[in-house]
């Protein structure tokens, strides 16, 4: 059931069009999510109330006006809509079968799905942005995310891990240009080839080893095959090389970067605030290897 205050957001963005139809969408644990038919054209809208998830929302709504004009598979944002209570983004609707459907029904197909995102990821960390200064900084997310930590409670080893991820110098590394910031299954749509890159909302600008870094945590946290990375990344060699500079370290500071950000914005939410702090002490305890391409690049993971 979609909250009202939302229909009435939508009703000011698309003024004597008929509302309605909605249907759930698949995903994860940001937000309010829905499909929906708006006059007559199917659209995704994407809600949010609390002030970090309104923020994310917003950034999203950003890089997908900056990124309009570019040849990149993404949403076509339709309108951002606000007052005080809600931030809402309506994008259009894309066809193709959802990434985690393709895990559970067709996993035959995963390892061109991976050499497809290689590309994709490449030609992302391409694109120029006309404006990057108005692109929405890793470097402010991550500093949030410092400021936020110790008033959310965690035991002190788990404390003290996200610490040293936050601080690494590995987030002030040039150089730096467009990142997705959430990059895998959970996020694409496929067909064959990869008709959508969805969810723009931790995307911005900064060290892009982020999106090589967090791609290979999703990989192993699924218990995937090490040769989906090594898939990845021939498609992603056209890319500037980050794969083979990145040490094991910077890998994991990434990562761990990136869980208390998600900490950050989940706190409040029991069940899944439980969620994400069973993966950071699975995440404390996971050998970092290099992010290299070679064949026994992932030997020490084949057990995940």
């Amino acid at each position: 059931m979609i909250p009202a205050p939302i229909v009435k957001l939508l009703q000011t963005a698309f003024p004597g069009q008929p509302i309605g139809d909605f249907a759930p969408t698949t995903g994860g644990f940001s937000n309010l999510t829905a499909i929906t038919t708006i006059g007559a054209q199917r659209c995704v809208i994407k809600a949010a109330t609390t002030p970090l998830k309104r923020a994310d929302v917003r950034r999203e709504a950003t890089l997908l006006q900056l990124l309009h004009t570019s040849d990149l598979p993404i949403p076509r944002l339709l309108a951002l809509v606000e007052d005080d209570a809600w931030t809402v983004a309506a994008t259009g609707w894309l066809a193709g079968a959802h990434g985690l459907a393709v895990l559970e029904r067709a996993p035959e197909q995963l390892e061109a799905l991976y050499h497809a995102l290689g590309l994709l990821l490449a030609n992302i960390h391409r694109t120029p942005v006309s404006a990057p200064t108005l692109a929405p900084q890793l470097a402010d997310r991550r500093c949030d995310a410092l400021a936020r930590l110790p008033a959310l409670g965690l035991e002190s080893a788990l404390r003290a891990a996200l610490l040293e991820g936050l601080e690494h110098s590995i987030w002030r590394t040039q150089p730096q240009g467009l990142t997705h910031g959430d990059a895998g299954l959970h996020n694409l749509l496929w067909d064959g080839r990869i008709t959508a890159l969805l969810d723009w909302e931790w995307a911005g600008w900064g060290t892009q080893l982020l999106d090589l870094a967090w791609l290979y945590w999703t990989i192993q946290w699924r218990r995937l095959p090490p040769a989906l990375w090594h898939s990845f990344l021939a498609g992603y060699d056209a890319g500037p090389g980050l794969a083979n500079s990145a040490t094991p370290g910077e890998i994991r500071a990434l990562v761990l970067g990136q869980i208390a950000s998600i900490l950050v914005r989940v706190h409040g939410q029991p069940v899944v605030w439980e969620e994400w702090q069973r993966r950071l002490r699975w995440t404390i305890g996971l050998e970092f290897p290099a992010l290299c391409n070679s064949s026994d690049c992932d030997s020490r993971s084949s057990s995940y």
